[in-house]
Order: C-alpha cells, then structure tokens, then sequence
C-alpha cells in the first residue's frame, strides 16, 4: 500500500469518528431504520385479497395494454392503480422479456401500488426468469431501503447481467454495505447522466461518515477516471465534517477531478451540482471551496 493510501486512510478513519456528532445537516440517518438497524416498515405477509370480479377485471384490462391508442393505456393503468397492491400477483407473471412496449405499462401500475411494506413479498420473486423482472424488482428493492432484504439483493450483486448487479449493489450500499461497491462507481463513471437520479435518491438517506469512509479509501491512490466517480458518489454518501478530505481532490490537476470535488463540496452544503462546469470557472471554484473546508 502507498504512502498516500496509508496517510489517507488514517485521515479518513479519524474523520469518520469525528464525525459522528449528533444534529448535524449532514449526518442524516434513515427515516426508516431503527439504530439497531432493523426495519420499522410494518411488512405484510400476504398480498391484499382482491374480490373475484375486481380480480377478473383487472386480467381484462392489462390486455388493453396490447392496443394502440395511448388512452387506452392510460385508462387501463389508472383503473388498475385504484385496485391497489392485490393487482401486482396478477401482473408479475406476466411480465417477460419482450420488445412490445407491454412491461412499461405493467412496471408503471406496479411502481404506484408497491410500498416499503410489500418489499418481503416482491423479494420472493427474486428467482424468476425474466430479466426484465428481475432488473425492476432489484430497482425497486434498492429504494425501499429495507435491510431485512439485504441477502436478496447481496446474491443479485453478482449477477451476470449488469443492470441487476448495479441495481443490487446500489441497493447495498444505500443499507451501508459496500459488498457491490466497483459495480456502482462503474455506472458512476459509465452512465452518469442516467443512473444519477436514482443514486441520489437511495444513497441520500444513507448519509454518514461510516458510509462515505470506505469510498474515500477505494479511490484515495484510484485513476482519476474512478476518483471522479467515487467522488459522484460522496456527494450524497459524506458529511461535512469529512470536508477537510476533499481539499487534495479540489487541488487536483485533473479537471474532471477537481470538478467532480466542487459538486461534491456543492451537494453536501446544500447547493444543486454544476454538471457543465468550464475549466476557468471550476479554478475559481475550487480555491473558494479550499478556504471553506
């Protein structure tokens, strides 16, 4: 291990005792975990009864979704919304892997009817063979934010197909656990502007020194292609009193570096990330951030 790898990680470690100091903007905790860790979400069982005739309707109206007109669709998708979760037993199986437009009106009624309570019983899918399915269910598992969960998604950190591992490893590291980190700085640095949106939304809960630790060693000695990442990351994963760790990444010769540092320092004081950032603009920047930190 380099110097710069042993100096940063002894920083890093001492920062993150630092900076468990209760109220603070920064270190917020998950609104759904007790400190023990586990969940607080009352999950059910069972999946709510629809009556027979609602549940007749429903298989009725997916087929809809085969037609044309696009107020059909919508028609057919309210209806089945109002049914509430007991429609997604009916929905799930038919979810498969096809190129007809079907499965975006399936997952649009399963994503306003599936709540936190349910993830136990959408988790039990976790082994069919559809792609597709398995891609949303690992999506959708990610933002619950349930630990209970965790070794569905911990096995689907490892699967073959890309988008699942990101989804399952993103899913993990929003519970705290980094056992699919790579996975997800290498959507942060391949698929920035689409998988953004969802990182902030399962990674800003997670917010702690604990969380954010184990990034800043990943990439203290990284290429600077993966300290950007890792810093995309940070954004919503460090809290203000690791600030001082950023002061090396904001001198950073490396534009994309130095960049990526400003938008975290942004992000964690409240301020919206500049994507399109000039290099002239991100020299100012960084030596105002520098007197900041």
């Amino acid at each position: 291990m380099s110097l710069l790898s042993n100096i940063t990680r002894l920083a890093v470690t001492t920062l993150a005792l630092a900076a468990l100091v209760p109220g603070q903007a920064g270190d917020k905790k998950p609104a759904s975990k007790k400190q023990d860790g586990k969940s607080t979400v009352k999950k059910l069982s069972e999946w709510p009864k629809l009556k027979k005739a609602h549940s007749d309707a429903a298989r009725a109206k997916t087929r809809q979704f085969r037609k044309t007109k696009a107020e059909l669709h919508e028609k057919a998708s309210a209806q089945l919304v109002d049914y509430g979760a007991g429609v997604a037993p009916i929905l799930i199986p038919m979810i498969k892997d096809r190129t007809d437009g079907i499965n975006d009106h399936l997952f649009g009624v399963l994503d306003a009817v599936l709540k936190p309570e349910h993830a136990s019983l959408i988790a039990r899918e976790a082994k069919r063979p559809s792609v597709e399915w398995r891609r949303y269910l690992m999506r959708k598992l990610a933002t619950f934010r349930d630990v209970d969960i965790a070794p569905i998604m911990a096995k689907a950190v490892k699967d073959k197909d890309e988008d699942i591992a990101f989804y399952a490893s993103l899913g993990m590291l929003g519970l705290g656990k980094h056992d699919g980190l790579d996975a997800v700085l290498v959507a942060a640095k391949q698929r920035w502007s689409d998988v953004s949106p969802l990182v902030a939304k399962v990674l800003t809960p997670a917010r702690s020194a604990d969380a954010a630790t184990p990034v800043f060693e990943k990439i203290a000695a990284a290429r600077p292609t993966d300290k950007m990442a890792g810093l995309r990351l940070l954004r919503y994963l460090m809290v203000k009193e690791q600030g001082m760790l950023l002061r090396t990444y904001l001198q950073a010769p490396d534009f994309s570096v130095k960049k990526e540092a400003i938008n975290t320092a942004r992000v964690v004081h409240g301020e919206k990330p500049l994507e399109k950032l000039a290099s002239f603009q991100a020299i100012n920047m960084a030596k105002k951030w520098l007197d900041k930190l």
